[in-house]
């Protein structure tokens, strides 16, 4: 479905959230999630490193960020995004 080439540690849950979005219509969110340049699910947390600072600072803004923490809850069972800026994902 997803023409992503984001890299990550578990992309069936990636996916699961692509789809996510693609079925409710958030093209937006849904744009911006496909270009990102990687991901990685820890936990209960997801996060999320965008491929420009254009697509951090949308995904950065509060309701945005809440949006897509809803859907991510309901898709891939995470209780936070983190947003992150070039690969710096916490160790």
């Amino acid at each position: 479905m997803s023409e992503s080439k984001a890299r990550g540690n578990c992309p069936e849950l990636w996916e699961k959230l692509l789809t996510e979005l693609d079925d409710k219509l958030q093209l937006g969110l849904l744009d911006r999630l496909r270009r990102v340049s990687s991901y990685h699910f820890e936990t209960e947390i997801l996060f999320i490193d965008p491929a420009s600072i254009d697509d951090a600072n949308y995904l950065n803004k509060g309701a945005t960020l809440q949006q897509l923490t809803v859907f991510a809850e309901d898709a891939a069972h995470v209780r936070e995004v983190r947003i992150c800026n070039e690969g710096k994902f916490p160790k």
